[in-house]
């Protein structure tokens, strides 16, 4: 065996896809161009510098008084042609749900819209977020192919045999802290030892510390208006702008895998390129399946096509789902499947956001994806 692997792992996108960075953008930042289905990104301070004195206080007495009053004065100011060139960042294609709803507008949460992260080449797909869905399918596997219980017993995470007819494979304590999923995760990759008499997570063995991944070359984003699906319809004024990486978007990472840490013991345990491709193809087609029957009970039918377009897919074994950034559900975030039924935690959630379209049921659901581990040299 190798003591390195290296591999390109492709992703195509089967929905949009959002990954957040904490930032948003004000409305006083962009304007848009509702003939050209497209939005102006604003350095304000270069566009004041190139209004003249009255504009410019003009323009800050209405950017005081609220947001709807700066998306007024720059709309008129575009339409006039007023706006430099050297003030306009970039441009970004936007839906049309998402410039019918700033049109709409009249509350500053409603025109806030939240970016992609950036790079100096264009928007891209963090690695970490890419990873920490690899680690969830792991997590998965693993304690499946264990087939063991892992319990929170007397202040602590415990392994036991699992009784007659016992389908729940994590049982942890009713009122659940970082901590306790921190030493869960290391309890089931191997790398929560213990330490003068208790138990402690050496980070240094974590097996994911073997698996390397960069972030994604650069994509194109797209703005995008995202809404939240109740079957009563009580969240259907929620709404959320925010860039998006379109459907059918392709991205490549790096990965690697440095086998060699396992095999000479640098880490707890091995998370070999293959059997990993089996894991996320075992855990996100169960996510699926039960997304897809939310979705049939509801007819929910921009979701039920990429549900169907990924069962498609997957029939080239190569092939593998995945979930990955903002609005993916708690079903790929946290191991809903593996808990008792009567905890809070296994309850399937009562929304699901969607994104594109002014009638959340109309949206697509966010997140999905198709991939496959391509080796270097094929």
């Amino acid at each position: 065996m190798s003591f390195l692997e290296a591999y390109s792992l492709e992703l195509e996108l089967l929905s949009p896809v959002h990954v957040g960075t904490g930032e948003t953008y004000p409305a006083y930042a962009y304007v848009p161009d509702f003939e050209g289905k497209r939005v102006h990104l604003l350095d304000p301070s270069a566009l004041l510098l190139a209004l003249s004195p009255e504009r410019r206080e003009a323009f800050l007495r209405r950017v005081a008084e609220g947001p709807k009053g700066a998306q007024d004065v720059l709309r008129h100011l575009y339409r006039e042609g007023q706006i430099p060139r050297e003030a306009i960042l970039r441009t970004l294609p936007a839906s049309k749900a998402f410039l019918d709803t700033i049109q709409g507008a009249t509350e500053e949460a409603l025109l806030e819209y939240r970016p992609l992260p950036y790079s100096p080449r264009g928007p891209y797909l963090p690695g970490s977020s890419v990873k920490g869905a690899l680690r969830t399918a792991w997590l998965y596997w693993t304690l499946v192919e264990r087939k063991a219980v892992l319990e929170w017993r007397q202040g602590a995470w415990q392994w036991r045999k699992p009784g007659p007819e016992e389908d729940a494979l994590i049982r942890p304590p009713r009122e659940l802290k970082l901590s306790h999923n921190q030493d869960f995760e290391g309890a089931v990759l191997g790398y929560l030892v213990p330490k003068n008499g208790r138990t402690s997570r050496d980070l240094y063995r974590d097996p994911f510390r073997a698996v390397r991944l960069t972030d994604s070359d650069p994509g194109e984003g797209f703005l995008n208006r995202i809404g939240v699906f109740h079957p009563k319809g009580a969240l259907d004024r929620t709404i959320l702008l925010a860039e998006t990486f379109r459907k059918g978007s392709r991205f490549r990472f790096r990965f690697r895998y440095q086998a060699g840490l396992a095999q000479h013991g640098g880490v707890a345990g091995p998370v070999p390129p293959k059997a990993l491709v089996r894991a996320l193809r075992e855990y996100y087609g169960h996510v699926a399946e039960w997304e897809r029957g939310y979705a049939e009970e509801y007819g929910l039918g921009r979701a039920l096509d990429v549900y169907q377009e990924l069962e498609r897919r997957l029939k080239d074994p190569e092939t593998f789902p995945l979930r990955v950034g903002f609005g993916s559900g708690t079903l790929s975030l946290r191991l809903a499947l593996l808990l008792p039924e009567d905890y809070p935690e296994a309850q399937e959630p009562k929304t699901r956001k969607t994104a594109g379209a002014p009638s959340p049921r109309d949206g697509y659901p966010l997140g999905w994806a198709v991939g496959r581990l391509v080796p270097h040299g094929t």
